[in-house]
């Protein structure tokens, strides 16, 4: 259980990482557009201008800290040998236990059914607000975002909640 809670919040720290990164490149198209268009100054261009670098070092140091403890589960689980199904899906349990190979079937089943519903909600709620945005763009990338990680949260309240029982 504990190793399944570490892979869940590697993972929604990249992708939160992920968002961020591609936020604050938006942001920073915006402001360079703006100068370019001379709607700003280049004193306000320079004062309010945004490191990117900074939130992709975070990324990437996220992400080698994913890679390597899905391989450090996958080499502990089977002896030494890493397999491609558990890189892909960590949060697996393929051990031979029947209880926990049901458990991860429903609550994938479960994540994979609120992953669609929340799309919908997600897409007709953006329907509806897009007239009101200046610009929806910086919106839209935290928007989905969010889905894996609702996605994400359902499994392992799911998994939790079954594991416990």
């Amino acid at each position: 259980m504990r190793n399944l809670s570490i892979s869940i919040v590697l993972r929604i720290l990249l992708i939160i990482s992920f968002a961020l990164v591609a936020f604050m490149q938006v942001k920073d198209t915006q402001l360079s557009d703006m100068f370019l268009n001379d709607e700003i100054s280049f004193e306000y261009y320079k004062e309010n201008e945004i490191n990117t670098s900074v939130y992709g070092f975070i990324f990437v140091i996220l992400t080698l800290i994913n890679s390597w403890y899905t391989n450090y589960l996958s080499k502990k689980r089977n002896n030494g040998r890493i397999l491609m199904r558990e890189i892909v899906i960590p949060e697996m349990n393929l051990n031979d236990d029947e209880r926990e190979a049901e458990i991860t079937g429903k609550s994938a089943k479960a994540a994979f059914s609120v992953i669609i519903i929340a799309t919908f909600i997600v897409l007709a709620f953006f329907a509806l607000v897009i007239p009101y945005l200046d610009n929806p763009l910086p919106y839209s990338v935290f928007t989905i975002a969010a889905l894996p990680i609702i996605g994400l949260l359902t499994y392992y309240i799911t998994y939790r909640v079954l594991y416990l029982r």
